[in-house]
């Protein structure tokens, strides 16, 4: 059982780092599978009353955090507000064009190439000089680390959670 549980846990951080609603799919995927095993063999993960509902409300605050840290890095740096939305945009076409060359690998490499080329890109046709550029583009970087990890520690602690 926490193979299974481990193996959710694992797609669902290589989703959220591809820029997938990873999260959601874990959190779907432990429901299912705690519906089955209750259905099935009459055995239960023993979760708390609206355990999975507090979980699903942290998940939507934590996707809520991405998208604001992703502003937020942007303006520190001096960035114009289009290049918050170029870098949600960069990071999609990136994960995509990623993960077709180099599947998983490809997804997380393309997200942060993606998010960084495109809003340099913004940037330099915006005026902004090359370093104040990069800065930027380095920031919106960062932004995504920094919450893509977040929503992978979030689902290591469900995990940790449902092994005690």
């Amino acid at each position: 059982m926490i193979g299974i549980i481990a193996l959710m846990a694992i797609i669902g951080i290589i989703l959220a780092w591809i820029n997938l609603p990873g999260t959601f799919l874990f959190l779907l995927l432990i429901f299912l599978f705690d519906f089955f095993l209750e259905t099935t063999f009459h055995y239960s993960l023993n979760l708390p009353e609206n355990y999975l509902l507090w979980m699903l409300c942290i998940f939507i605050i934590a996707e809520i955090i991405e998208f604001l840290l992703n502003a937020v890095m942007v303006k520190i740096y001096g960035g114009k507000n289009s290049s918050a939305f170029i870098s949600i945009v960069g990071a999609i076409l990136g994960a995509i064009i990623g993960n077709t060359i180099l599947p998983i690998i490809g997804g997380f490499i393309g997200l942060i190439v993606g998010a960084y080329l495109l809003t340099y890109y913004n940037e330099s046709i915006m005026g902004a000089d090359d370093k104040k550029a990069s800065n930027i583009a380095k920031s919106t970087t960062w932004g995504y680390v920094i919450s893509k990890s977040m929503k992978s520690l979030l689902i290591l602690i469900f995990v940790f959670y449902l092994m005690i």
